[in-house]
Order: structure tokens, then sequence, then C-alpha cells
């Protein structure tokens, strides 16, 4: 289904391979940088981190059974992960992340706005969570047009 999406800028979403684990997870490193600031040596911030993602594919694959992930290609290089689930109530986003490299691009964007395109061509709306402590994703998502629909004590649940 993602194949016909129409990305700008050499963007393509390919499904994730066994062999995109090692980025999947460098990844997921590259965004929890902020955790290297507590004061516990490397090595056990790096462990903290590895079960973290451990602890995310988990709940993903749990939570969403359905959900396919994809890794965000610019020329063919990875630049990021989309996990999404389709389903014929909505186009759910769960995940959506970049390399430090390839953030503040474009690329978000770009990617959202396909999928708000298709989600218009299938009469379904796009859902997402966002979590509070990150309002530049929060303000970029609002400006695309989602509105808010429920909050929790962490994250804020967006539609579109």
């Amino acid at each position: 289904m993602f194949n016909g999406i129409s990305l700008p800028f050499g963007l393509r979403l390919c499904e994730l391979q066994p062999q995109d684990q090692v980025f999947a997870e460098a990844l997921f490193f590259s965004t929890r940088e902020f955790l290297y600031q507590m004061p516990l040596a490397k090595p056990q911030v790096d462990l903290l981190i590895k079960q973290q993602f451990m602890l995310q594919q988990a709940s993903y694959s749990t939570s969403f059974p359905t959900a396919e992930t994809f890794i965000v290609n610019i020329f063919a290089e990875p630049i990021g992960k989309l996990v999404l689930n389709n389903t014929s109530d909505s186009l759910h986003i769960i995940d959506i992340a970049f390399i430090p490299s390839m953030r503040n691009k474009g690329y978000g964007t770009s990617i959202l706005r396909a999928l708000k395109r298709l989600a218009d061509q299938t009469h379904r709306p796009v859902r997402l969570a966002v979590d509070q402590q990150n309002p530049r994703a929060k303000k970029l998502y609002l400006s695309l047009g989602f509105t808010l629909l429920d909050s929790s004590t962490t994250h804020d649940t967006l539609v579109w």
C-alpha cells in the first residue's frame, strides 16, 4: 500500500528488514542522548537505553500487532523510521524519528503530508500521540492541522 505514496526529496519508505535492526537501535539511541546527563557511567546508560529499546519493541508488538515498521531512506541511505498501524478505521502513526543530522529538514513534514493525503483518499483520520515533553513535535503536528483529541499525564493524542 505504501509503495504508491509520493514522497519528495528522494525519500522512500522501505519495510524494516532484519538487517535494519542495527540502524533502528542506533536511531533509538540518538533520541535518548539526554540520558547521558544522568550521574551514571556510560555503560550503565547504554544498558538502560538498550532495555528501553527492547521494551518499546515489545510494547509496539503487543499493543499494535498489525503495525508495520518502515525505514525512511533518502537515495537509499537510511535516515529514519516510521511505525504505522494501518487499519480500516485510521492511519495511526505510532512512531516517527530521524537521525540527528536529518532532523528539521522537512522530511518528517513530507511524510506526514503524504500520510494525510492517503488518509484523505481513503476517508480515514490520522492519529498519533505526542510526548508532552516534546513541544516542538506537537507544534509541528498542530501546524499541519492536527487537533487535540485527548490527554494523559504524559502524552497528547492528536487527530487529523
